[in-house]
Order: structure tokens, then C-alpha cells, then sequence
């Protein structure tokens, strides 16, 4: 789906759910990944691309999308340290050779540090994902620029993952979120404590703060647009999800209150759910 407003425009890649290799769950679906999104900014001449998504095939499907936009792609920005938003960057690279690779300085820190989930994710899908891959430069200005016209990076701290980041597009009323909101998709929760939702939601609020037209999220369910109230629907499922856990419910009750709570969500799975030994 394409939006515009200004001289800048955006589009959305979803790349859909598609299942990895691990042991059948105690409860949920069984085991896939949960659909991602890559967003491209563009005026009327350059790009900038937003996480080149994970496996060696959505990237390329990735690349050829944006090579149908006819821009010239000059940035690639990396929102967080998880590896299905950054290890099809060799891929997109190869297509692309003279585009910036950017990030801010936690999220190159993260994917430094980052070998041990890169390599679970590659025995998830075996034979799927780049053997290596660059690391971004980091940015020293929490800014971006295109064609003139800013697009500003926001530190959203510990989300669904330590030192994560959204962009804010003023021109366009957009924030691309990364994993800070999810669209009708289930939330990687399980690897949450009290202290780490109480943080991501005030980095939701604070997204929430500068009234967006429209939000894309990393993760979302490939039938739904991109409106801001997915902001709103993210605090409500790290509190009851908090709620639940205060409660010390059960796990099994648990995945099951949030599954009835949220019944038309994509990604029923116990890693995002749980957190689990298959979680990421």
C-alpha cells in the first residue's frame, strides 16, 4: 500500500508469516515467524529503506519491490538489534551497492553482540539466511535526510529488545515504529519483565505524543492498513498481558486469555507469547 502527503511518500513490504524449524509447541500454531515489514521513504528522486527484513528470499523480493519504485536508494536504516529486521541486508546490498547502511550506536552494539541469535536464527531456517553480514555505521546525528527533508530517530529504549529505535517522518505525520508497536500481530512479550513493559510503554506514549497520520509497524497482520490507534492497541496488550502476569497465571491459561482477548490476531505462537526455548 502507498500513502502520501508531501513531496515524500512511503510504501509498506510484508513479507507474510513462514514457518522455521523447532519443536511443535505446547500450545499455539505451529511454529513460524510472524509476517515483517520493510518500509521505503521516497521523494521524487532518492529512497530510503527501512529493515531489509531476515531470510535470503524476502530479501530479494524486497529488492526487486524497491527497484519497481525507479529511486535512487541512497540509506538503509536498521530500527533494533533482531535479526529478522537486518540479516537480509547482503541481499538488498547486492542490488543496491552504493546505499548507506545507518543505525543508531545501540543497535550496532546489539548486532555486534548479537552472533549467538543470528546463528539460532539460521538453524531455524536452514540454508535461508546470508552466512555473514555488515555491520551499519553508526549514527553520530539522530537524524536522517532525504531529498531535504528530515526524518528524525527516536531512542525507544528496551521494547521487545534492549536500545530499539522508531523513525519519525514530520512531513508525512509517519512513524515507522519497528518492534515498538505491533498491527493485529501477537507481541513478543515472553522475555518481558514488570520494569521492561512499564518501559515500553512509555515509548509508546511518547510515539502516541506526537499525533502521527499513520503508524507501520516491524510486525502486522498483511490485511491491515497502518493507522496510529495501533499505538493505543500495543499499550493495551503489554497491560493485560502485565495484568495476567501479576496475577501469576499459568502459562497455559495465560496464552489462552490472550489468544481470546486479541482473536483476530495473526502469530499465535508460544516464543512471542511465553517465551519459550524457541523464542528469539
Amino acid at each position: 500500500m502507498t500513502a502520501t502527503r508531501s513531496a515524500l511518500t512511503y510504501d509498506v513490504f510484508v513479507a507474510p508469516e513462514k514457518p522455521f524449524v523447532a519443536p511443535t509447541p505446547a500450545v499455539g500454531d505451529a511454529p513460524a515467524w510472524d509476517p515483517t515489514t520493510s518500509t521505503l521513504i521516497f521523494g521524487a528522486r532518492d529512497a530510503v529503506l527501512v529493515d531489509p527484513l531476515m531470510t535470503v528470499r524476502e530479501a530479494t523480493a524486497l529488492a526487486d519491490w524497491v527497484a519497481l519504485h525507479d529511486r535512487r536508494l541512497t540509506t538503509v536504516y536498521i530500527t533494533h538489534g533482531h535479526g529478522d529486521h537486518y540479516l537480509g541486508l547482503p541481499i538488498v546490498l547486492d542490488r543496491f551497492p552504493d546505499a548507506r547502511v545507518v543505525a543508531a550506536a545501540g543497535t550496532v552494539r546489539q548486532m555486534q553482540d548479537g552472533q549467538a541469535l543470528d546463528n539460532s536464527l539460521r538453524t531455524r531456517f536452514p540454508g535461508q539466511i546470508a552466512d555473514t553480514v555488515p555491520l551499519p555505521e553508526p549514527l553520530s546525528s539522530p537524524e536522517l535526510q532525504l531529498e531535504g527533508r528530515p526524518i528524525l530517530v527516536i531512542d525507544t529504549g528496551h521494547t521487545d529488545t534492549v536500545d530499539t529505535t522508531s523513525l519519525h517522518v514530520p512531513d508525512l505525520d509517519l512513524i515507522v515504529s519497528g518492534d515498538v508497536a505491533y498491527n493485529h500481530c501477537h507481541m513478543f512479550v515472553g522475555a518481558t519483565t514488570s520494569e521492561s513493559r512499564a518501559e515500553w510503554i512509555a515509548s509508546l506514549d511518547r510515539l502516541a505524543e506526537l499525533h502521527p497520520a499513520a503508524v507501520v509497524c516491524g510486525h502486522k497482520d498483511p490485511t491491515q492498513g497502518n493507522p496510529p490507534a495501533v499505538l493505543g492497541e500495543s499499550r493495551g496488550y503489554l497491560e493485560y498481558y502485565g495484568q495476567l502476569r501479576d496475577a501469576a497465571t499459568p502459562d497455559g491459561e495465560l496464552f489462552d486469555a490472550m489468544v481470546d482477548r486479541y482473536p483476530g490476531w495473526v502469530s499465535r505462537q508460544q516464543f512471542l507469547i511465553l517465551g519459550a526455548a524457541t523464542a528469539p
